[in-house]
């Protein structure tokens, strides 16, 4: 299994042009390996390992989504609550709901959007600290979208920004501290950690960017955007072994009842952008398996995915550190190998 596994990934290097990439991913039967292909940078070529840190851009909405979860869970908060209690001045706050805001189904702009606006964070305007408020606010000055509770899902940082703060408020604690003490320190998540805490760049693997015949790494570059202009929307890093941890606890029902995640598991909104059907913290895509649901991270020079089926020991995690990279190909490829794999095996 692992060497059919490690030759569909060469071919995915090679095929995408990247540097490399890490995968955990644990099996129909609960084999959990890991794999590492490639190389992590162009100079020194150290390998890609289960165990290289990389950042995970947007899979840390699945954390907040977990925590607002289990907040949830112990009847601190509803999720039909509207926010104009916490956010008396936020337009439309009376008939937005924490469920809109982890479906992004909230009508709410974005202030920052990845690769789509490369050019806007290359001009430097995300390089400075900023508070979770003035990205609110940058959001709502470009006004809505849609109408809250649209069947129409608008993927947007800004739910999860206010998520963050809504955590702060509930539980008195910095958000960061909540998803310490209620996901990283009871898993044991030792390499998963957030940007934004002193040191955190240095243990991090490069995110590179192809400009003409050079390997650039963008963390170098000043314009890079910083920490908090993500914060509970994107700024944790961990390593594809910790990843697969994270997402393995949570559909063994670890970390949420099974009754929550299948409220989580279920499509609330269909992002006609990106064809994605948004759950609560994640979701899934149309021809793929019932029960599937996974979430995707992007930022500048690195890209994550994971993903698994309700119901089954099947989760796999991806990273890699090439901006001109997919997370999600091979990510899909290893999922059907394994599922095909399990079918062959139930035969015999």
């Amino acid at each position: 299994m692992q060497k059919d596994l490690r030759e569909l990934m060469e071919a995915q290097v090679q095929e995408q042009g990247i540097l490399g990439l890490g995968m955990a991913l644990r099996a129909m039967d609960g084999t959990v390996i890991g794999v590492g292909v490639g190389v992590t940078d162009p100079d020194e070529k150290n390998d890609w390992s289960p165990e290289t840190r990389s950042a995970l851009g947007s899979i840390t909405k699945t954390f907040t989504a977990v925590v607002i979860m289990q907040l949830v869970e112990a009847e601190l908060l509803s999720l039909d609550d509207t926010i104009d209690g916490w956010f008396p001045d936020q337009p439309q706050g009376d008939e937005i709901t924490v469920r809109m805001l982890l479906s992004h189904t909230s009508g709410l702009n974005t202030y920052i959007n990845g690769a789509e606006h490369l050019a806007e964070i290359q001009a430097g305007e995300f390089a400075s600290a900023l508070a979770p408020e003035e990205l609110v606010a940058k959001a709502n000055e470009a006004g809505p979208v849609d109408v809250p509770g649209s069947e129409q899902a608008h993927y947007a940082n800004t739910n999860y920004i206010l998520l963050g703060l809504i955590t702060e408020e509930l539980t008195g604690n910095s958000w960061s501290h909540e998803v310490e003490e209620r996901i990283i320190d009871p898993l044991k998540l030792n390499d998963t950690t957030f940007l934004s805490k002193r040191g955190t760049v240095d243990t991090l693997v490069g995110g590179y960017l192809q400009i003409d015949d050079e390997m650039v790494n963008l963390l170098d570059e000043e314009w890079y955007p910083h920490a908090s202009s993500v914060w509970s929307a994107g700024e944790i890093v961990s390593t594809a072994s910790d990843m697969l941890t994270f997402a393995s606890a949570l559909f063994d029902g670890t970390l949420v009842s099974s009754t929550t995640l299948a409220e989580m598991a279920t499509p609330l909104g269909t992002d006609e952008n990106s064809g994605i059907l948004w759950g609560l913290g994640g979701g899934t895509i149309d021809g793929l398996p019932p029960g599937t649901f996974g979430m995707g991270g992007d930022i500048p020079g690195y890209h994550a995915f994971f993903m698994g089926i309700v119901g089954t020991d099947l989760v796999v995690a991806t990273l890699l550190n090439s901006e001109e990279g997919d997370a999600i190909g091979p990510t899909l490829m290893a999922v059907e190998y394994l599922a095909s794999l399990h079918e062959e095996q139930v035969k015999d």
